[in-house]
């Protein structure tokens, strides 16, 4: 195999672009597609790839030194949710921008050709990648971008709050953006003020993907209000092609108010759902209705999703090639099976009938893997994590209703009389035996969090605290009640995201257990997590923070520690708006906001250097989430015969960001 060198890049480069000028195409593609071609059914390869395509950059030369692959085969995962795959999300997942190795400062053009910003990061001009085409064949163009963003993002019907990405410094309190078409290849994107972090946002903060800035409009107006007349004639017209669509999702009359509101959202897929069989296979779902698959950009197509196994197929227009002119990705067909039992999901990483596996490769498992690599095929790496796993979110707002009264059960009394008590937080954060931790659940691997925990193992100290607060067993069943007597009761929920989850909840419970507080775990099924989550049902959970590679996540969890005070924020609280829903936090949680509000405002060395460590610090002194132990690593379990893996100093979570270049070494 090939290794190249930056140089010779640019070099091979050059000789594309001579041999393109000479007639020759310069551009190769996978032997699947030679058919297609020949019969017509597709154009050549160079007219299916932009005028300049995109060279796969995904990881500095540092973390791996690209091979030129070979085509065909199978990558197949293993997930253990329904219409769901991380790994696929991670590597499908396409942004208008790239950044290089998913945690780096270097950003560069992806699904554009160019950027410029001016100095202050107030205003960006993007070039359209010409010739960059949907997976149904029809051309990227103008369109799709103005469709996206003044039809979808500054519709109040779609859209009713702009998000923050889109809005000055990224924050909720700023001024939405102000979009301009400048040519047919060009547009602008300003803001009143600086938002240096604005690409940060377009190419990796949240996975937001690109579906909100673009969007294929030649799919989308038939379903969009505004276009009735264009599309369908009348009105009346328009009402008639949605009905079937709004009689599937259980609606009888298709000009109530947002019907077409919900049928347009069903039918549009974003980034989120590109996993999920229901949006992606639209054609399944509205049989009869749409003949064709909602049209994408990214690497692959999903084709077909029966028995618990969904099946994506090569994208013949994807966007992008390695240094030698080869339109990827070089592997055929990405496949994810849906495995219920953990047990089960171990024994098909070791079988070898897995070929690549993040989440459910455990550290815990390190050694059965190593034992079985020969035999399976595969190589178990440990990398570095980009989370801390599994940290003990407190819920603030528990017990409250949406308007900030105290809700009628005694449960939520209790609870509330103590939460906001920092004293109480604070015991239960030095009750947390962080090295029994590290031991029990991650054999070893990790540190106690000396950092931004805000406390160390003592259960003696935690007592004091809780002793000085008044709470006291008073009937004598070993637990505490609250300073005025009530029973102190509560669950730490997970919903078993990673199987690490149960058991660190099993120990937080024992910790606190220890020092008089009863708690309990209590483990479901992810939507409903998401469902009582969102109904403020939920004191405690047991879940992940993004405190490092990834930080530009910017993920807080805010929405679990204090729900009510998050939809305060979001609704533009801090500047003094009236919002319709939220609750108005104290000026601690205010100033913990206004910082959050700052991350992006300037540039990423800003965020990662000074924004980012006073969140973290705010957050160990407040005892709002408690973060007991951090560095602990991952297992990354890959078929040994892949070639272009990342090496050790990426991340295990951003390994899959580059699976269009993953190739076999050996084609059977």
């Amino acid at each position: 195999m090939k290794r190249l060198s930056v140089l010779l890049v640019l070099a091979l480069m050059v000789t594309m672009f001579t041999l393109t000028s000479s007639g020759e195409s310069a551009y190769k593609q996978s032997p699947m597609l030679d058919a297609r071609v020949e019969s017509g059914e597709l154009p050549p390869v160079e007219e299916r790839l932009p005028v300049e395509p995109k060279v796969i950059n995904d990881f500095s030369p540092d973390v791996l030194e690209y091979e030129i692959g070979n085509y065909g085969g199978k990558l197949r995962t293993v997930t253990a949710a329904q219409n769901w795959d991380t790994q696929g999300f991670i590597g499908m997942t396409e942004n208008i921008l790239n950044m290089v190795n998913s945690n780096s400062q270097e950003i560069t053009p992806n699904l554009v050709s160019a950027y410029t910003m001016n100095e202050d990061g107030s205003e960006y001009t993007f070039t359209l990648r010409e010739g960059l085409r949907w997976s149904d064949g029809t051309p990227v163009t103008m369109e799709d971008f103005r469709f996206a963003i003044e039809d979808f993002v500054f519709n109040e019907e779609l859209t009713p709050i702009v998000n923050n990405g889109f809005r000055t410094g990224g924050s909720s309190q700023g001024t939405p953006m102000t979009f301009t078409v400048i040519d047919d290849m060009t547009f602008s994107i300003e803001f009143d003020g600086p938002y240096g972090g604005f690409p940060v946002y377009i190419s990796i903060k949240g996975w937001a993907g690109y579906t909100d800035l673009l969007k294929p409009a030649h799919f989308l107006k038939p379903f969009h209000i505004d276009y009735a007349e264009e599309c369908h004639g009348s009105l009346d017209a328009y009402y008639e092609f949605i009905k079937p669509f709004a009689e599937s999702l259980g609606y009888d009359d298709p000009t109530e108010e947002s019907i077409w509101v919900y049928v347009f959202n069903a039918i549009d897929m974003t980034n989120w759902e590109l996993t999920n069989s229901v949006a992606a296979l639209t054609s399944k779902t509205y049989a009869g209705l749409i003949d064709t698959n909602f049209p994408v950009l990214y690497p692959y197509v999903m084709v077909s999703s029966e028995g618990g196994i969904m099946l994506w197929e090569r994208n013949p227009y994807y966007h992008k090639v390695d240094a030698d002119g080869n339109q990827l990705p070089y592997i055929d067909y990405f496949e994810s099976t849906y495995v219920e039992d953990p047990q089960l999901v171990q024994m098909k990483i070791i079988s070898g009938d897995v070929d690549l596996e993040r989440d459910r490769a455990t550290i815990d498992n390190v050694a059965l893997y190593k034992e079985h690599e020969a035999d399976g095929g595969f190589t178990a790496y440990i990398r570095p994590q980009h989370i801390t796993p599994s940290d003990a979110i407190i819920n603030i707002n528990y017990g409250l209703n949406a308007d900030g009264t105290l809700k009628d059960d005694e449960a939520s009394q209790a609870w509330q009389e103590v939460v906001n008590l920092v004293d109480f937080r604070k015991a239960m954060a030095y009750a947390i035996d962080g090295a029994e931790i590290i031991d029990s659940v991650y054999y070893g691997f990790g540190e106690v969090n000396t950092t931004y925990s805000g406390a160390t193992y003592d259960p003696d100290y935690a007592n004091e605290l809780l002793d000085g607060l008044g709470m006291l067993d008073i009937d004598g069943d070993g637990y505490r009640e609250t300073p005025s007597g009530k029973q102190l009761a509560w669950f730490i929920f997970n919903a078993n995201n990673t199987p690490d989850l149960i058991p660190v909840s099993e120990l937080y419970v024992e910790f606190w257990r220890e020092i008089g507080l009863n708690c309990t775990v209590q483990t479901i099924e992810g939507s409903l997590f998401d469902t009582m989550m969102a109904a403020n049902e939920i004191p405690m959970s047991c879940f992940w923070l993004h405190e490092g590679q990834l930080w530009h996540y910017a993920d807080y969890v805010l929405d679990r520690w204090a729900p009510l005070y998050e939809d305060w924020y979001r609704n533009g609280g801090l500047t003094g708006a009236e919002v319709a829903v939220g609750l108005e936090p104290d000026e601690q949680v205010k100033e913990f906001y206004r910082i959050y509000d700052t991350m992006f405002i300037e540039n990423a060395e800003t965020a990662v250097n000074e924004v980012v460590p006073q969140l973290l610090q705010m957050n160990a002194e407040n005892y709002w989430v408690l973060i007991p132990i951090t560095n602990v690593p991952q297992c990354l379990v890959v078929n040994s015969d892949i070639g272009n893996v990342p090496n050790e100093k990426l991340n295990a979570c951003c390994e899959a960001f580059g699976v269009e270049g993953f190739f076999y070494r050996t084609i059977e």
